[in-house]
């Protein structure tokens, strides 16, 4: 049977045809042939009418089967899929069961990500749900992967934004806006200013190589929450290490810490101050914003030795974690790359910081490179970008000269 389009169609062609006719014989009656060629034409509408109405009736009950198929695939069994069985299952190379199911999904998920997979695919349904682990005859939440991937990115914790199994993604920005006032009547507009662009985050390949024995992943049942846990701190860590770098890394995200605008040099509690009126001198505002400030080890320790007011109130507010009022996080990535023992800094709103995760997972099964030793290795392949917009007016760095 066709679908009730098809037939649609068909129907607009009888009419068609019937119009034809009918302006053929404008001013008179249509002759004996001309009637019956219509009357045939008219049987044929009719009876397309029909099979239009049977075949949507049928594509509506098609549908609802579809959405009882969606409900069926419950929660409960996504949560029953385990990082475990698909790094075994790519080791065996034999797949069976929910991993089959799940890499199948992946794969037709990639059409929307330019995603190639090699090995085991894991889909973003599964990255984005947490997984249940049993040891020892006791059921464990384990955190979603993305859970884990956004709670180990210091970004995420500042304010930024974090996305996750998406497909590109654009973000406008605009740079300042004329306004002004003018006379009820006549008077002129204010001069137009300000343009509006954009900055679109794409899938970056990061590989990560975690070394784990086949008798570990066959055998230790709780290993399922070590693997989410560290799989996704090392790519946190890694996205971090070239988007809070001092200079661009190949085929990475673009730093936002190298591109922020050029702040202090010194490290004294006015010049954390600094930092701050810098920003409001390129017109971000304040209030309302995620602000908030980055440290690396260094500035840590010369933050909390600093005070406003000597002997009396402190730059660090050790009970809050607070820096001039401002929450401050601490990373070994911030200022990556720059003079070691210096003191890196980044003072800006997140609000405007982009993070994300495009489409699923590919686990591959090394047995080779590490043959000589008998230990094989994992390579586990993601997808990421990170960018900022207003990178150069709404974040302020400091490096200590």
């Amino acid at each position: 049977m066709k679908n009730s389009k098809s037939y649609k169609e068909e129907r607009a062609e009888v009419i068609e045809k019937m119009e034809g006719l009918v302006a053929s014989a404008e001013g008179r009656d249509l002759t004996s042939d001309e009637q019956s060629n219509f009357d045939s034409l008219n049987e044929k509408v009719e009876e397309l009418n029909k099979m239009a109405v049977r075949a949507e009736s049928f594509e509506k009950l098609q549908a609802t089967k579809a959405v009882k198929e969606v409900t069926e695939n419950t929660p409960s069994e996504v949560r029953d899929y385990s990082f475990q069985d698909a790094m075994h299952q790519a080791a065996t190379g034999r797949l069976e069961g929910l991993v089959k199911e799940m890499d199948q999904e992946a794969r037709n998920e990639a059409r929307y990500t330019g995603q190639s997979f090699k090995g085991i695919a894991i889909p973003s349904s599964i990255l984005t749900r947490a997984a249940v682990a049993t040891a020892a005859g006791n059921a464990t939440e384990v955190m979603a992967w993305t859970d884990q991937l956004e709670a180990n990115l210091v970004l995420a914790s500042a304010g930024a934004n974090f996305y996750s199994g998406v497909d590109n993604m654009k973000f406008p920005v605009f740079s300042a806006i004329n306004s002004g006032f003018v006379a009820e009547t006549g008077g002129s507009a204010p001069a137009a200013n300000g343009t509006a662009s954009s900055v679109t985050l794409e899938p970056k390949k990061l590989i990560s190589i975690v070394n784990v024995s086949a008798e570990a992943i066959a055998q230790n049942a709780s290993i399922e929450a070590a693997l989410r846990r560290n799989m996704a701190a090392s790519v946190a860590a890694t996205l971090e290490a070239a988007l809070l770098g001092t200079g661009d890394v190949s085929n990475a995200p673009t730093s936002i810490f190298a591109d922020a605008a050029t702040g202090p040099t010194t490290v004294t509690a006015a010049d954390w101050l600094e930092m701050e009126t810098d920003l409001i001198a390129n017109g971000v505002q304040i209030n309302g914003a995620r602000m908030a400030y980055l440290l690396n080890p260094s500035a840590y320790a010369t933050v909390k030795g600093l005070a406003q007011v000597s002997n009396v109130s402190p730059i660090y507010d050790n009970a809050r974690k607070e820096l001039n009022g401002y929450f401050a996080f601490v990373s070994p990535n911030v200022g990556n790359g720059g003079v070691a023992g210096k003191d890196h800094a980044l003072f800006a709103d997140f609000s405007k910081c982009h993070i994300a995760q495009f489409g699923g997972l590919d686990v591959i099964y090394d047995i080779y490179t590490n043959a000589g030793t008998g230990e094989p290795r994992y390579i586990l392949t993601s997808l990421v970008d990170g960018d900022a917009v207003q990178n150069d007016t709404a974040f302020v760095k400091l490096i200590e000269a």
